[in-house]
């Protein structure tokens, strides 16, 4: 019965189709996917720029950037040996050509926050603007067609991704290489057996890449405001931790974002957390974001680095001793707190976990349902891959919900009853517990197992969510 229940509202809301208004903004870029195997490592350990015994004298060593061939060589190699995901810059943009000619089986695709975004809103129905500071040809024909992009020419206009293009612009790749469970390297007179699948991310930054507005677009960003319901701008990770340039960073950024809110009072913006190197400027760069974002999403291995960072060791030792529905409600409260947010959406494997500080201004049943949504639209990428067209949703009703969901909605439940928490008697089938200062919800979520991709499943989830709140279809 409880199962039903909560089957039957998916089944209700995957039939609305988006028809907000939404900006993605700043971080796009390129993903170039490469599956690791010996035999490809083989044709990079022949190559004539590579010298072993400098490879093997690098290994253990810190290596900050990629300038030549061996140090990303002993970065990879480090990498399978630990089984560890591993984030590097590449430096010297000279070895893009020389990464085309060893890896010549690869996959590009979409990457970026704000350009995943973009295109799953579009796929979706709704209005789907994205701005970034690099669009050229290559980076703009990844775009689903119906991404528009805001230029100044004579005044704000809106146009096709493929008519705002810039011919000279550089287009920023992500080299990702992915690598699986168990596979056996023989590489630099070593043998490698990978731990567990993981992958190592070489991020380029090219001229011209910013995490942030044109000072043309400046301008017009209170009449681009006008037109929005939602703006998720991902990016402000990249911001510089050196002290000065983070602290004018920010108040940039910032000002920036209170111009798009001007003329709107009712625009809502997110922002998906990505963690930063450096503790003291993630700290800044969170406390900046939250003063003008209002709504946040994480999840539940990263609201542990956001509890740590703020010094919230009690609760970040309770998910880490035992993760659930509670103590992951308790921790995104001692975020709420700290930073003040007004929402907080966080994604487990089978659940979500949200909170509203009051007064709300949806209906928190609408916010419940707006979970749902986004969840079977990550079920049906998980399934098939790829982003999820609107026609194609309604497979998401009859995917089953997750009982690890349930379950946590009944943990949940008995654990506050067991503190001395008034409960709702139907708060299994409801997942809504309000107090004085603030909403939680509790939501199962589905599990397909086997995912065909789970790239970009957090943005997926917190966008398709958040779009849907403020959807004029489903109001």
């Amino acid at each position: 019965m409880l199962h039903k229940v909560w089957q039957d509202r998916v089944k209700d809301v995957v039939q609305n189709k988006l028809e907000t208004n939404v900006l993605a903004a700043f971080n796009t870029n390129v993903d170039v996917v490469v599956h690791l195997t010996n035999s490809c490592l083989e044709v990079v350990e022949a190559d004539p720029q590579v010298d072993v015994e400098k490879v093997k004298r690098l290994l253990k060593t810190d290596i900050g950037t990629i300038t030549n061939e061996n140090e990303f060589l002993a970065v990879l190699l480090e990498a399978l040996a630990a089984g560890k995901s591993h984030y590097i810059v590449l430096e010297n943009l000279d070895l893009l050509a020389w990464l085309e000619e060893k890896f010549s089986v690869r996959k590009e695709s979409m990457g970026g926050q704000a350009g995943i975004i973009a295109n799953q809103m579009a796929a979706l129905g709704a209005h789907s603007l994205v701005y970034t500071s690099l669009l050229s040809p290559k980076q703009g024909s990844m775009f689903f067609p119906d991404v528009q992009v805001p230029v100044v020419n004579g005044g704000l206009k809106t146009v096709n991704v493929m008519d705002g293009v810039k011919s000279d612009d550089h287009t920023k790749e992500n080299w990702i290489f992915e690598y699986a469970k168990g596979e056996k390297f023989e590489i630099a007179g070593q043998t490698i057996e990978t731990p567990r699948a993981n992958r190592v991310i070489l991020a380029t930054r090219p001229a011209g890449v910013v995490m942030g507005f044109s000072p043309e677009m400046e301008d017009v960003l209170p009449e681009l405001g006008e037109e929005l319901d939602v703006a998720f701008l991902a990016g402000f990770h990249y911001a510089p931790t050196e002290p000065n340039k983070l602290n004018e960073y920010l108040a940039s950024s910032m000002e920036s974002v209170r111009k798009l809110k001007e003329a709107n009072p009712r625009l809502r913006l997110h922002f998906e957390y990505v963690p930063m190197n450096e503790d003291a400027a993630e700290k800044a760069m969170l406390q900046a974001v939250a003063s003008e974002i209002q709504s946040f999403g994480i999840n539940e291995n990263e609201i542990k680095r956001v509890l740590s960072i703020f010094d919230h060791e009690i609760e970040c030792a309770a998910i880490e001793e035992n993760e659930r529905a509670y103590c992951l409600y308790k921790g995104a409260l001692r975020i709420m707190e700290e930073l003040g947010f007004e929402r907080i959406q966080l994604h487990n494997l089978g659940y979500y976990v949200v909170l509203l500080n009051k007064p709300y201004e949806l209906d928190p049943r609408h916010v419940r349902e707006s979970c749902l949504y986004a969840s079977a639209v990550n079920a049906i990428k998980a399934k098939y891959g790829g982003y999820v067209l609107h026609e194609n949703l309604a497979e998401g009703g009859d995917i089953p919900l997750s009982e690890i969901g349930l379950k946590q909605v009944r943990g949940f439940a008995k654990e506050m009853r067991n503190l001395g928490i008034s409960i709702p008697k139907n708060f299994e089938e409801d997942g809504i517990l309000e107090f004085d200062s603030h909403i939680v919800l509790v939501i199962p979520a589905h599990v397909v197992p086997n995912p065909v991709s789970t790239v970009g499943m957090g943005d997926t989830i917190s966008s398709s969510s958040f779009a849907y709140e403020w959807n004029h279809n489903a109001k």
